[in-house]
C-alpha cells in the first residue's frame, strides 16, 4: 500500500516539473511570437494629439451638443461651427485615426502561435511519457525586430500625414465657409444697392410724367427710365433667388438644415489697416513650411524612404521556431529554421524599385505643389493688391467728390439754378460707386482667406501687400 502511494507521489512530482517547463516553454513563445510589437517613437504623442482634436467626434452625432447658432452669426462663428459640424472634417479626422491603428499593425509580428498536443496509445492507456505538449509559429515566419521597427516607422510617418490632411481640409472647410459667406453678403448688399437704385429711377420717372404735359422729349425719357426701371427690377428678382441658392449652399457647408435662417450682414467685413506688416516674400516661407497638404507630402517622402529600407531588409532571412516536450520531461525538442529568399530574388529587386519609384512620384508631386501653392499665394497677392489700390481710389476719391458734387446740386435745385434731374444722376452714381466698393471688399476678403487656407493660419491684417514687388514662384 505504502509502495503505490510512493509510486503516485513521484508521479505527481515529475508532472508538475513537466507542466512548469512546459508553461515556461510555452510562455517564451508567447511572448517571442504573439506579443512582439514595435512601438515607434511619437505614436503615443501622435494618440494623445489625435484624441484631443476628436472629443468632439468620439460622440455619435445625434448625442452632440453644439452651441446654438444665431441668426445674427459673425463669420468666426461660423467658421467654428462648420468645423465641429461639417461631415468632410469628421472624415478626414477618421481617416487620421484610421491610419494611427495601423501602426500597432505594422510593428507587429505577423506570425500566429501555435499549441498543439498529442499523445500514443499502448494498449488503449495513455501514459506521461507519450504525451507530447508543442509551440511553434505559423501562418507566417517570424521577423527579426528591426524590420518590424522600420514598418512601424513608416506607418507613423502614414499617420502623421493624415493628421496634415485633417488640418489642411479644416483650413480648407473654413475658406469654403468665408468665400460663401462673403458671397452671400455680397449678393444682399447688391439686392438692397439695386433697389435704392430703383427707388431713383422711379422719383425721376414721375418727374418726367409730371413734365409730358409740357411737350419736348418727356414722354421718349420718360419710356427710357421705365425701361431701366423693368430691367432693376429684373436684376432684384434674381438676386432674391439667388440669396435662397446661397444660403443653402452656405447651410450644407455648415452641416445645418437648407433652410436654416441666417441673415446676412449690412456690408461686407473688410480687415483693418492696422496692425505689423508681413512682407510677400515671408508669406511664400510661411507657405513653404506651414502649409499642410505639403508637410503631409513631406510625411509621405520619409515613409517612401523608410520603404526602400524595408524592402532591401527582404534579403535577409526570416526564422522559423517550435519545441515541444513529453508531460514527463523525459524528452524536449527544439527546431529552428532559417528561411532564406535565394528563389524571390527578382521579386525583392522588383519591390526595391517600386518602393523607388513611388517616393520619386512622390517628390515629384511635392515639387509640383510647391509651384501650384505659389503660384495660387502670387495670384492672391497681386489681385489683392490691386483690390487695395482700387478700394482707395474709390472710397478715397471718388466716393467722396461724388458726394460734394450731390451736395452741390442739391443746393442748386433749392436756389432753382438746376433741375432734379441732375441731383438724380449723381445718386445713380453713388450708388453704383458702392456697389463696386462691395465687390471689391468681398473679393478681398476672399482672397484673403485663400491665403489664410495656404499659410495655415489667420493672415495678419496689415500684411504688406502694397508696394513691393511681386515674389518669384
Amino acid at each position: 500500500m505504502n509502495i503505490n502511494r510512493s509510486r503516485r507521489v513521484l508521479n505527481l512530482k515529475i508532472f508538475s516539473a513537466a507542466r512548469r517547463r512546459v508553461g515556461g516553454a510555452i510562455l517564451a513563445s508567447a511572448i517571442l511570437l504573439a506579443g512582439c510589437t514595435v512601438v515607434p517613437k511619437g505614436e503615443n504623442r501622435l494618440r494623445r494629439a489625435a484624441a484631443i482634436a476628436g472629443k468632439l467626434f468620439e460622440k455619435p452625432y445625434a448625442r452632440r451638443h453644439l452651441p446654438p447658432l444665431s441668426v445674427n452669426a459673425t463669420s468666426a462663428q461660423l467658421v467654428r461651427y462648420a468645423v465641429l459640424n461639417n461631415p468632410v472634417v469628421e472624415k478626414a479626422y477618421w481617416k487620421w485615426r484610421w491610419e494611427i491603428e495601423e501602426i500597432p499593425q505594422a510593428g507587429t509580428q505577423a506570425t500566429t502561435l501555435v499549441l498543439n498536443a498529442g499523445t500514443t496509445l499502448q494498449n488503449g492507456q495513455a501514459s506521461l511519457a507519450n504525451t507530447i505538449l508543442g509551440a511553434s509559429n505559423a501562418s507566417d515566419d517570424i521577423r527579426w525586430p528591426s524590420k518590424l521597427s522600420v514598418q512601424a516607422r513608416a506607418a507613423l510617418q502614414a499617420a502623421r500625414a493624415a493628421g496634415w490632411r485633417y488640418r489642411a481640409e479644416i483650413f480648407s472647410v473654413r475658406r469654403a465657409v468665408l468665400t460663401a459667406w462673403y458671397e452671400y453678403a455680397l449678393t444682399a448688399v447688391t439686392w438692397r444697392l439695386e433697389r435704392d437704385m430703383k427707388h431713383l429711377l422711379k422719383a425721376e420717372a414721375a418727374l418726367l410724367r409730371a413734365g409730358i404735359g409740357a411737350g419736348g422729349r418727356q414722354p421718349r425719357l420718360w419710356l427710357a427710365v421705365q425701361v431701366r426701371i423693368d430691367q432693376h427690377q429684373a436684376v432684384i428678382v434674381a438676386l432674391h433667388h439667388q440669396l435662397a441658392l446661397e444660403l443653402t449652399a452656405l447651410n450644407a457647408l455648415l452641416g445645418r438644415a437648407a433652410k436654416a435662417p441666417l441673415n446676412p450682414p449690412r456690408a461686407i467685413p473688410h480687415p483693418d489697416a492696422s496692425g505689423p506688416a508681413i512682407s510677400d516674400r515671408r508669406l511664400l516661407i510661411l507657405a513653404m513650411q506651414r502649409n499642410p497638404e505639403l508637410r503631409g507630402l513631406r510625411r509621405f517622402v520619409s515613409a517612401g524612404r523608410l520603404s526602400i529600407r524595408r524592402a532591401k531588409m527582404q534579403y535577409i532571412p526570416n526564422f522559423d521556431l517550435g519545441l515541444s516536450t513529453s508531460l514527463d520531461g523525459a524528452m524536449q525538442n527544439f527546431t529552428g529554421a532559417l528561411l532564406i529568399p535565394a528563389l524571390r530574388y527578382e521579386a525583392i529587386h522588383a519591390s526595391i524599385a517600386q518602393a523607388r519609384d513611388r517616393l520619386r512620384a512622390t517628390r515629384a508631386a511635392l515639387r509640383g505643389k510647391k509651384d501650384d501653392l505659389a503660384a495660387r499665394l502670387l495670384i492672391d497677392i497681386i489681385a489683392l493688391r490691386s483690390d487695395r489700390r482700387q478700394l482707395a481710389l474709390f472710397a478715397e476719391s471718388i466716393l467722396p467728390r461724388l458726394k460734394v458734387i450731390a451736395a452741390l446740386d442739391r443746393a442748386d435745385y433749392q436756389q432753382g439754378a438746376t433741375g432734379v434731374q441732375n441731383q438724380l444722376e449723381t445718386e445713380h452714381m453713388i450708388l453704383g460707386v458702392r456697389e463696386t466698393i462691395a465687390d471689391l471688399q468681398a473679393d478681398q476678403a476672399e482672397r484673403i482667406a485663400d491665403i489664410d487656407a495656404v499659410i495655415a493660419a489667420p493672415l495678419e491684417p496689415a500684411s504688406s501687400l502694397k508696394g513691393e514687388p511681386a515674389p518669384r514662384s
